[in-house]
């Protein structure tokens, strides 16, 4: 009796067992099917009144923003309190995160003065309450006279111990985040020089990680890229970006990339990806002129599943903070104050956004 129950479970036990793994499983999947049916992603508002129109709730999906910053340096010390405006800003808009897209000390100078700098720019945007993701400039890599003292790199090594890696990649709510860095220099010289076409090349090791990258994330909802040198524009930057951008092309879901150091608004198109550059966030202008691409700014990027991304300039200082705003009733005329003299300091309510016109 014993070897014939033995039997038994040798020959129908895994079978039975299979069954019923497989049975339980679509009950699982038709219940939640039920589910699905019983709580659809738009439903209609709830009211006590009748009326001809249906109203429809907002869809329920993983919709998100995030922003980015751009140049803060080669401009004036004051330069870092439109930085701090940014931040303040950045809270108020609330994305999830923020990235950067290089320059963001001055640079060139000596290693003391490199980490005083560095310490400042990460002790204001660590001012953030979201996460905060840099990318590498030609500021933060050069040391200018100084190089000779220095290791190949000049200050990679720096940057890597106290910024984050030079190339790097995250993936957030189906949507990949690509951090590229331009400034790798002559790979047989190692010389570093933005205006060389030969300094601007994309190394074989970085390039065949940014393709490995690619193909994890090709079935993404998208991705987004971010760099210091605009290299798509030629001219000084050569022909290298030609085999990043068919890299891209053949990916087939590369939304934009975003890019600095010229100080300026710029946008162009090619492929379906937009190529954006950003002026500046703190650094030098020229001017304000933002018909022209000239302004303190953030970019503002929001996302939709199954929509393009809505990409919106917002200049630095804009936002206003609704616990500000006068408590009277709402038609009183607020009584008029005295002409201050331009001497005198604002508050915070009081200033002009950076970029606009006073």
């Amino acid at each position: 009796m014993k070897k014939t129950i033995q039997n038994f479970r040798s020959i129908y036990a895994a079978p039975i067992l299979k069954t019923v793994a497989v049975f339980g499983l679509a009950l699982l999947l038709l219940s939640s099917s039920f589910v699905r049916a019983d709580k659809p992603d738009v439903q209609n508002v709830e009211s006590s009144r009748q009326s001809a129109v249906t109203l429809k709730t907002p869809q329920n999906n993983d919709s998100f923003t995030f922003l980015i910053f751009a140049d803060r340096t080669h401009g004036t010390p004051e330069g870092i309190a439109v930085l701090k405006e940014a931040v303040i800003d950045a809270n108020r808009l609330a994305p999830d995160f923020v990235m950067n897209i290089g320059d963001m000390i001055q640079g060139y100078n000596t290693t003391e003065q490199w980490l005083e700098e560095m310490k400042e720019y990460r002790s204001v945007m660590n001012g953030l309450k979201c996460p905060w993701y840099p990318t590498a400039g030609n500021h933060d890599i050069y040391a200018g006279q100084h190089a000779k003292d220095l290791p190949k790199g000049q200050r990679e090594k720096e940057y890597e111990e106290h910024f984050g890696p030079l190339w790097y990649a995250f993936e957030h709510k189906n949507y990949w985040f690509i951090v590229l860095f331009t400034d790798e220099g002559d790979p047989k010289t190692g010389e570093k020089n933005f205006s060389k076409p030969k300094c601007q090349t994309m190394s074989d090791t970085q390039f065949n990680w940014l393709q490995s990258i690619l193909k994890k994330a090709k079935n993404a909802d998208g991705i987004f890229v971010f760099q210091h040198q605009p290299r798509w524009l030629k001219e000084n930057y050569g022909d290298d970006w030609d085999k990043v951008h068919t890299a891209f092309v053949e990916t087939g879901n590369v939304k934009a990339v975003f890019a600095g150091h010229i100080h300026r608004m710029t946008y162009n198109e090619k492929d379906g990806i937009k190529y954006i550059t950003l002026a500046t966030t703190g650094g030098n202008l020229g001017r304000i002129d933002p018909a022209a691409g000239f302004v303190h700014e953030i970019h503002h990027v929001s996302l939709r599943k199954n929509a393009a991304p809505k990409i919106t300039v917002l200049p630095v200082g804009s936002t206003l903070d609704i616990t500000k705003m006068p408590s009277g009733q709402r038609n009183e005329t607020p009584s008029a104050k005295p002409k201050r003299n331009d001497t005198d300091p604002k508050t915070e309510s009081e200033k002009t956004p950076r970029g606009i016109a006073p």
